[in-house]
């Protein structure tokens, strides 16, 4: 679209938007769900089984993300119950994987109600916000790093410099270690990348790309917008979605524009806790991102957010 004006671009993004949906955010709560992945091979299974599970369910996959506790799925499907399926069959078939380990899940809070995307704005949000995931919780991560998720397929890289195998030419034992049981016939298109199913297998990264009017407009979604992500956090029951350094500069501009003071640690100690309950409140900042900005003792921040510690 490089050589198409901005309003032809945005054209363009909106009737594909208004031709390929209804689009859903399928996301666990990250605040009362047990860890689920706790290393490598976890991850490798989650990931094969997202693949499967999208598949059987007939979601059209345009972003994920998984996490250690939760998962963020950006889907099309032409009804709510593709969804509600999908996640009825990745709960059961990953406690039978944990089973099958010699440990148990507790998968009761594993549960979501898919939230309808309405408008193409919301649908690019949605992605980016599932793109930020990773790497808000860990610093040494990037939204092009993490290989848990879709990230790396936006605008990151030539997926063809990828070096992959098709799932279905695998000798049988390899494609059952993979999928941790009975082997089954996949699409044709199911590529095999790091010991499990590669993400490009069932994200349709192309077309969730052209909802962007090009790279410049994605990067910026995913450096911007705080309120917006507030907002999902809040919905989808994340427990952070900012880095420290977003966090301080939502800070800074709160600290100038309320008190005219630049440095949110050289508030008031009245105006630091008022801060406080801010960043707590609106942004959903984790008790040790309020103590490392604002300079407060830990203990004062715990008293103020039992729940949060």
């Amino acid at each position: 679209m490089k050589n198409l004006s901005f309003y032809d671009q945005e054209a363009y993004c909106q009737n594909l938007f208004d031709r390929k949906g209804p689009f859903w955010h399928i996301a666990t709560p990250g605040d009362s769900t047990s860890i689920l992945f706790t290393n490598p091979d976890d991850y490798r299974f989650g990931m094969s089984l997202f693949a499967v599970c999208a598949w059987e369910c007939n979601l059209k996959v345009y972003a994920f993300q998984i996490m250690s506790n939760h998962l963020h799925n950006i889907a099309g499907a032409s009804e709510e119950q593709c969804c509600y399926d999908f996640l009825e069959s990745y709960s059961h078939r990953l406690m039978r994987y944990a089973s099958n380990k010699g440990y148990e899940l507790d998968l009761s809070t594993f549960v979501a109600s898919p939230i309808e995307i309405d408008s193409l704005q919301s649908l690019r949000n949605n992605i980016v916000y599932t793109h930020r995931n990773a790497y808000v919780i860990d610093a040494s991560q990037t939204p092009f790093s993490c290989p848990w998720g879709s990230g790396p397929l936006y605008f990151g890289c030539d997926i063809n410099e990828f070096a992959s195998r098709k799932f279905n030419d695998l000798p049988y034992r390899e494609k059952r270690m993979i999928l941790n049981g009975r082997v089954k016939d996949l699409p044709d298109t199911f590529v095999v990348r790091n010991s499990c199913i590669a993400p490009e297998s069932i994200c349709d990264w192309r077309t969730g790309r052209s909802f962007f009017r090009d790279a410049h407009q994605y990067f910026n979604l995913l450096g911007r917008n705080f309120e917006a992500y507030a907002e999902f956090a809040s919905l989808l029951k994340d427990k952070s979605f900012m880095t420290d350094a977003e966090m301080y500069s939502a800070a800074c501009v709160v600290a100038k524009q309320q008190y005219n003071i630049s440095v949110p640690s050289l508030l008031p100690s009245e105006a630091k806790l008022e801060m406080a309950r801010k960043l707590h409140f609106d942004y959903r900042a984790g008790n040790n991102q309020i103590r490392r900005i604002l300079k407060i003792d830990i203990d004062t921040v715990n008293a103020m957010f039992p729940s949060a510690r």
